[in-house]
């Protein structure tokens, strides 16, 4: 089986500094009092789950189950839907939040001997409420998106710079996300359009810090350029603007910009037609293939270069949702959950958890060509275990013994 630390000696140093969760000591003796702790949190949600076994390749077998008091296990996987095969060092990661079904399955530390992926996803929430005792995003987070008089927040509220500070930090705090208008003058906006041009022509397919989608046509798009730096040394300059800082640390405190790991400076484009690729963004979190205890509390601060609307593009977001673990959810599948889509000028500024449900649906105008400059935040333990010019995610965008890039919509 494929292993991926053994190719990035930090990550394997990062799984070391957690603690090893043995696989059948885990499932005999540990989870046991974690149902009795947390159970109740997961038991409505887990019900509808069908079952799920995970297995070693020594053949050691556990499977999950609904039960009243949250979840039962029970030897073997002959009775499951899905059947996940793993080591007992991924099984540990996973436990750990290092690594989720998502990141395990791309980088082949995990195989489905039977059902699917989108099967393991949906049992991600009740693994990680179990364990750290966080509940799951339901229409019930209603009751908390209140302000400090405990009335209802309004979920498409705008602040300007002038509002007061802590109005905002409770706002961000609370919904996970912060729109704050005019932050930026036109003059600003006009450099960074500029050197965002600039970005977009020094980009070429298959470059692994650039993600291309096709249109209908064929025709490949830079969807997202990462470490804009490379290109526009303004962009790397930009990164210390004391404004970013500010409004990143109400969220946390001592955030410090992630100018040189992760993605750098980072800018995310909106096309037009898109049928293949990564220019239009289901809904997702920015830990989506793990490492949450490593990057969180992680923010992104978004400086709004164009309109942002339905038919240029927008982002929308489900309030509240990064104080909860989520399922995987589609376009359609939102129900009753609060979801707001926002709408900015250019010179606005949002901030939200990367941890928040947030999506990015196609443009409505045949025209549209929204961009968007991002910033990530992220606290020093994020720096101690990243080092300069790396992701956590680096793994999934590795060249494979094929030659494909995971970036590049043709080579999906």
């Amino acid at each position: 089986m494929f292993q991926d630390r053994t190719q990035l000696p930090w990550v394997a140093r990062i799984a070391e500094a957690f603690p090893a969760h043995g696989f059948q000591r885990f499932h005999e003796t540990t989870l046991p009092g974690l149902v009795q702790c947390n159970g109740h949190l997961v038991a409505e949600y887990a019900s509808a789950l069908p079952r799920i076994a995970f297995v070693t390749p020594t053949g050691d077998a556990f499977c999950w189950q609904a039960s009243p008091e949250g979840v039962s296990i029970t030897r073997g996987a002959d009775s499951a839907a899905t059947v996940v095969e793993l080591d007992e060092a991924t099984f540990s990661d996973h436990i750990n939040q290092l690594i989720s079904a998502v990141g395990a399955v791309q980088t082949r530390r995990a195989t489905l001997v039977q059902g699917s992926l989108a099967q393991w996803r949906e049992w991600e929430p009740v693994v990680r409420s179990l364990t750290d005792g966080k509940p799951i995003y339901s229409p019930a987070v209603l009751t908390t998106l209140i302000d400090r008089m405990g009335a209802p927040l309004a979920l498409d509220r705008s602040f300007t710079p002038d509002d007061p500070v802590t109005d905002m930090r409770h706002y961000l705090q609370t919904m996970g996300y912060l729109h704050i208008r005019g932050v930026f003058s036109s003059e600003e906006i006009a450099l960074l359009r500029g050197e965002i041009e600039r970005c977009m022509d020094g980009s070429v397919p298959g470059d692994p810090r650039s993600w291309w989608s096709l249109n209908s046509k064929g025709e490949e798009l830079v969807t997202r350029i990462n470490h804009c730096e490379r290109f526009s040394s303004e962009i790397g300059d930009f990164a210390h603007d004391p404004r970013l800082a500010h409004y990143a640390g109400l969220a946390a405190p001592f955030m410090r910009v992630c100018d040189d790991r992760l993605d750098g400076p980072m800018v995310f484009i909106k096309h037009p037609d898109v049928v293949e690729g990564k220019g239009d963004l289901w809904w997702h979190i920015d830990d989506g293939v793990g490492g949450s205890p490593v990057m969180n509390p992680l923010i992104q601060t978004g400086v709004q270069l164009d309109v942002a609307n339905a038919a240029n593009g927008q982002v929308m977001f489900m309030a509240g949702s990064h104080r909860y673990h989520k399922r995987p959810y589609a376009w359609g599948e939102e129900r009753d959950l609060p979801v707001v889509a926002l709408e900015t000028e250019p010179g606005d500024l949002t901030v939200h958890f990367g941890d928040t449900m947030h999506s990015t649906p196609p443009p409505t105008s045949p025209d549209a060509g929204r961009r968007v400059l991002y910033y990530k935040f992220a606290q020093p333990k994020t720096f101690a275990w990243v080092p300069p010019g790396c992701h956590y995610n680096d793994a999934l965008y590795a060249v494979d013994e094929h030659g494909n890039a995971a970036t590049r919509a043709t080579a999906y």
